[in-house]
């Protein structure tokens, strides 16, 4: 709110005027050109997640337990890829405007390295013990194996969550869409099998290879 009044009493160019508050067709176009694929791509990932979920429902509470735990650290990480991405849409969108290439391809590179030290934290032994209260014994193991698993496809997480947010940023909504698409095919493939196996690595593997399909696509 402070930063609001701040804009609109000292920014000339920024205060409001009654000719802002009539609709533009060809602004509201852009927005929801934009806006509507971002959507869906949070959508389709939702639904991966929920399939994924149903076929861990079937390996017992001790295994859903363990699986959470090992999200934790992995939430952990995303957080980090997330505001990547979303710092790396407004600065694409800004250098796509002035036609600076250039510069995006410089900020894209940057932003991988940061994004990849990040994953470093994802192997660490204490991190699961920040997110689980009482007797790990039972569990670690589970969550040792997510890690394994899963810890070197943070990379290409990462690489996701900047591409996308780049593409989407250069007005490019139709690729970042459809690798939401491919992400979601190859999660539910394996998590089907995974469910009729009552295989918790393939839980772990469903992840693993959404991530890497998508980034390779």
């Amino acid at each position: 709110i402070l930063c609001l009044v701040f804009l609109l009493t000292k920014v000339d160019i920024l205060k409001l005027k009654k000719e802002h508050f009539k609709l533009d067709p060809i602004g509201a176009k852009i927005q929801l050109n934009i806006g509507i694929p971002m959507a869906l791509q949070f959508s389709i990932t939702a639904i991966g997640t929920m399939i994924l979920q149903a076929a861990l429902n079937l390996l017992g509470s001790t295994v859903v337990a363990s699986y959470t735990a090992a999200c934790k650290v992995e939430q952990l990480v995303t957080q980090a890829f997330q505001a990547m991405g979303m710092t790396m849409a407004t600065y694409s969108a800004q250098n796509w405007g002035i036609h600076s290439t250039k510069r995006i391809r410089k900020g894209q590179k940057t932003a991988m390295v940061l994004s990849c030290s990040f994953v470093v934290l994802a192997i660490l032994p204490f991190m699961t013990s920040l997110f689980f209260d009482g007797d790990l014994t039972t569990v670690i193991g589970y969550v040792r194996e997510y890690i394994q698993i899963c810890g070197l496809c943070f990379i290409p997480l990462g690489m996701i969550f900047i591409y996308r947010n780049v593409l989407q940023g250069c007005g490019y909504a139709l690729f970042p869409t459809l690798g939401g698409v491919v992400e979601l095919i190859s999660r539910s493939v394996f998590a089907f099998i995974a469910a009729r196996a009552k295989s918790y690595t393939g839980i772990c593997v469903a992840n693993a290879s959404a991530w890497v399909t998508a980034g390779i696509f």
